[in-house]
């Protein structure tokens, strides 16, 4: 058999047997079993297996060396001789091999040899995942195993501080792989600390083997944490593959530089004070391993704890120690929406990363607010996207870049008490309609994926395990933290797949029923779980609502009326809609409609979306989608006033229910359910109030609705003789005190104590401007 002969076979033996267990990732660090011929090209020549080019000097001249897909991973040595012809003169010339990762992350090995001029060397270059010399270039991360996942480039580059004139040959390159021995271990454990607060983070890291090609799938390699918490109650969770990274923030540019070797790690946060002990076990092709134990004490809770749906009234939320949540906030879908240049184009916004959420949560939480939304999108926080965009692989390789970034969204809300809803997929994702990015999407088969079309995802096996999987990964990373509220699993599902009435079908009833309860088998901490729907009420899946495995009802409200109080009422309806289904309902997104009606509609309908919300059967405020909006014209105080309204109430287990008086320009109108306001003897013209009230309590807001865009709420009174009256008031065990509140200030105008009569309270308004708010209570 001739030499090339022997490479063929060699190379076919590999593709055929050797690959696909090398891909699958069940290599431990061991002998070199096998040898793979590559190919060599540089500038100007075809990729040859020998080549000889000249040696540009002093600068240098690069080779790269050609392997078929995936092959460098597993690599436990490059070799290839080296050929140095003529006179390259100087102290001769330097030889450096690189790698470029699948990231474009640089790591370089300067060799101490130097091949003498007209004889042959051959170099030996160690590739295997501890391998000692290799250093980073711009960044700070170390060489690991995954650096030769997929490589972008690796080559070598020959120089030196001569003149030439020189040539220099690259032949016979070869890749020696690692083989198979050995079973997993674990070591250098390493607990962050000893001692956490009850509900806050506990995290240890350590290493096992750096061998895996893909370290998220629990088929190659399954790490777990055993908890033993104080009276005997286990828990176990999955431990996570984690790479560190730094912010560079230089030239006004957000970029994300790796540092340091990857690490597992594990999260956990305890529920009760006490003694804890866990161990961690590892498991993959090669066998078992098990650490343990380690300890760890929990001290009192400094933190109210995970967010829940009300036992006493599942109208709304609570927390672990008991106290209530009423969530009050805004959207913060991603650090940049086009469509705020396209509806609102002033001015000029520069395209921010991740660290804003840094300033925006700080901002949020001076003026009341808790609570806001982030979604895992292909172009901020997701996990799992075409591997065109930079730090994403395809499917099942997620991207570490953006959970590191998550890590950081999640650290600053808690820093400043703010919960998040975390949605995993945006509808766009896979949808051929509505926000098209299926024709990107890893999973659809034009991109070398497994599916023939975005419906797909919800009945096809590798689809269901690889979602599975990503979850199982996100539970794993942040489902410690009692910062994420809910796991959203749509958004605006109603918007996927290749027609409107596909989420409507049995498979996507049977796709939540599956994933939701996956997901409350997997979450220890047992987050809630959703679903969202674009448009209105009237597009919700309610067989999808109505499931046990969905904890609550987020929905948009977007309407195309040039009326600003027009969401008042579709806030109502979307929660007498929900009320069958006893569950919080929350409307996620709203602003007029999908592309806004002008800043001054904003303004007004966020302020009416705001103290409307106190007097409806819903879980917490709307969230306005606008953000850029909200920050660059300062409408932070407006979350504000709220905020101190509801500062202190709780409006669980009351009995409240809603009640409404709406009186036309005529002053003709409806009185509903025991509320009405007179302006002296007569029906106030224009005029509306919303309440809730039960036997010792109400809350309600006042509005001239006639005239509201266009009354300055800080000019002169429009209506001074106004009387509100509730019923259903208990006149036992005695007087109520009603307080009406400034909106715009959030303080108290004015405080009065009443007895009811008759089941009645009647109590004069202050001078009405444009709209107030009222509090009664005992």
């Amino acid at each position: 058999m001739s030499a090339s002969a022997a490479r063929r076979f060699v190379s076919l033996f590999f593709l055929r047997f050797l690959a696909p267990v090398l891909c699958a990732g069940l290599l431990p660090e061991a002998r070199a079993v096998s040898v793979m011929p590559l190919r060599v090209s540089a500038a100007g020549a075809a990729p040859a297996e020998s080549l000889e080019v000249p040696l540009v000097l002093p600068s240098g001249t690069t080779f790269r060396f050609i392997a078929p897909d995936r092959a460098w991973f597993g690599a436990d040595s490059l070799e290839f001789t080296v050929l140095v012809g003529g006179d390259p003169g100087g102290e001769g010339v330097q030889t450096l091999v690189y790698v470029k990762d699948w990231d474009h992350f640089w790591y370089q090995i300067l060799l101490p040899e130097r091949p003498a001029p007209g004889r042959e060397m051959r170099v030996k270059v160690d590739l295997s995942p501890h391998a000692v010399g290799w250093e980073s270039r711009g960044h700070h991360g170390a060489w690991h195993a995954r650096v030769l996942t997929d490589p972008s480039e690796v080559g070598v580059r020959f120089f030196g501080g001569g003149s030439g004139p020189a040539q220099v040959t690259v032949k016979t390159p070869v890749l020696r792989l690692r083989g198979d021995v050995g079973n997993p271990y674990i070591r250098n454990v390493r607990a962050l600390s000893t001692e956490v607060s009850v509900y806050e983070k506990f995290e240890a890291a350590f290493e096992i083997p750096d061998r895996y090609a893909n370290p998220f799938d629990p088929s190659q390699v399954s790490v777990e944490a055993q908890i033993t918490a104080p009276g005997g109650r286990r828990h176990s969770i999955a431990a996570f593959y984690s790479q560190d990274y730094y912010r560079d923030m230089e030239g006004g540019r957000e970029e994300l530089l790796p540092e340091g070797r990857p690490c597992w790690r594990f999260r956990y946060a305890p529920l009760a004070a006490g003694r804890h002990e866990y161990r961690i076990t590892v498991r993959d092709a090669f066998g078992r391993a098990e650490w343990g134990p380690g300890r760890f004490d929990a001290i009192a809770a400094r933190s109210p704890g995970f967010v829940r749906v009300s036992r006493a009234d599942p109208r709304y939320f609570e927390f672990d120690d008991g106290n209530g949540y009423f969530p009050i906030g805004h959207n913060i879908r991603s650090p940049y929406d086009v469509r705020h240049d396209q509806q609102f184009p002033w001015m000029k916004r520069w395209e921010e990363g991740s660290s804003t959420y840094a300033r925006r949560f700080r901002v949020m939480a001076e003026n009341g607010e808790n609570f806001a939304e982030v979604w895992t999108a292909a172009w901020s926080l997701g996990l799992e996207w075409s591997q065109k965009w930079r730090g994403y692989h395809g499917v099942g390789q997620y991207n570490m870049m953006n959970a590191w970034e998550l890590d950081r969204v999640i650290e600053e809300a808690r820093k400043n008490g703010i919960r998040i809803n975390l949605v995993v997929h945006n509808h766009g994702k896979f949808s051929t309609r509505s926000d098209k990015e299926w024709s990107y999407n890893p999973f659809n088969v034009e991109c070398g994926g497994f599916l023939d079309n975005p419906e797909d995802y919800f009945t096809d096996p590798r689809a269901l395990d690889s979602f599975r999987n990503l979850m199982r990964y996100m539970v794993a990373r942040w489902g410690h933290s009692p910062e994420i509220f809910a796991w959203e699993l749509w958004s605006e599902l109603n918007l996927t797949g290749r027609s409107g009435e596909f989420y409507k079908t049995p498979e996507v009833l049977d796709w939540h029923r599956l994933m939701g309860g996956v997901i409350k088998e997997m979450d220890v901490n047992k987050h809630m779980v959703s679903t969202h729907y674009s448009g209105d009420y009237l597009m919700q899946n309610t067989a999808i609502v109505a499931l046990a495995e969905m904890d609550l009802a987020p929905v948009d409200a977007y309407h195309g009326s040039d009326d600003p109080l027009y969401i008042v009422e579709l806030m109502r309806s979307t929660a007498d809609f929900n009320r069958p289904f006893g569950k919080p309902v929350l409307i996620t997104e709203f602003g007029g409609s999908a592309r806004a009606h002008g800043l001054r509609h904003i303004e007004d309908t966020l302020h009416a979306a705001l103290w409307a919300s106190v007097c409806m059967d819903l879980g917490g405020t709307p969230m306005l989608w606008w953000w850029h909006v909200i920050e660059e014209e300062n409408l932070y105080p407006r979350f504000a006033a709220l905020a101190r309204f509801m500062e202190g109430e709780d409006r669980r287990g009351t009995a409240l229910r809603t009640c409404s008086a709406v009186y036309d320009a005529g002053g003709e109108g409806g009185e509903y359910e025991g509320v009405r306001l007179r302006d002296g003897d007569v029906m106030p013209r224009g005029t509306a109030v919303w309440c809730m009230r039960g036997p010792d309590r109400a809350y309600g807001w006042i509005a001239r609705t006639s005239s509201f865009p266009d009354v300055n709420p800080r000019g002169d009174p429009t209506l001074t003789a106004l009387r509100l009256a509730i019923g259903g008031m208990d006149p036992e065990p005695g007087p109520l005190t009603v307080e009406f509140w400034d909106t715009l200030q959030g303080s108290v105008v004015s405080r009065t104590v009443v007895e009811p009569e008759n089941g009645w309270l009647v109590v004069d308004v202050p001078p009405l401007v444009r709209d107030m708010a009222f509090k009664v209570k005992r």
